[in-house]
């Protein structure tokens, strides 16, 4: 795992079991394996690719005791698939166990369409690098307008 990660604790086995127990199904062996060590952990920053374009970040790894909660938030998914982390634009980052442990990005603007990131939670952790501005590649007219906070604004003039 190429970043760092914060304020993570172990998974306590009685959570474990009760989401086991709920989604009806054992989780995969690699998230299984993170989970008992780094449960909730905030990643420094980072990215990771969605398909061959910018991707997002992982702001938060999801703890186990609120992943049936979040999973309601999300329609359409398989019975055995449940979200892991999420990222700064609501989105959320899932692992289907219907697929093998299968790692997707769901975007709340596209909410039936999922793509996949990797074929297991441990090919995910891996793919997490660290966020370098200078990775951002935007092309020419990309960009069409951006709105700035009118206070955010004032400060940024202002120098402090």
């Amino acid at each position: 795992m190429a970043i760092k990660l914060k304020n993570g604790k172990p998974a306590s086995h009685g959570a474990i079991e009760h989401f086991e127990k709920l989604l009806g199904c054992k989780l995969s062996d690699s998230f299984l394996s993170f989970i008992r060590s780094h449960d909730g952990a905030v990643p420094e920053a980072n990215t990771f690719k969605i398909g061959d374009k910018n991707g997002s970040g992982v702001r938060q790894f999801i703890p186990i005791i609120e992943i049936e909660k979040e999973r309601s938030y999300i329609e359409n998914i398989s019975s055995m698939a449940y979200p892991i982390a999420t990222d700064d634009s609501g989105n959320f980052i899932l692992t289907d166990e219907s697929r093998g442990g299968a790692v997707y990005f769901w975007d709340h603007e596209m909410p039936l369409e999922m793509i996949q990131l990797a074929s297991n939670f441990s090919e995910f952790l891996d793919s997490l690098a660290p966020f370098d501005i200078n990775t951002v590649q935007l092309k020419p007219g990309q960009v069409k307008r951006v709105w700035i906070d009118p206070e955010f604004l004032k400060k940024l003039k202002s120098g402090e």
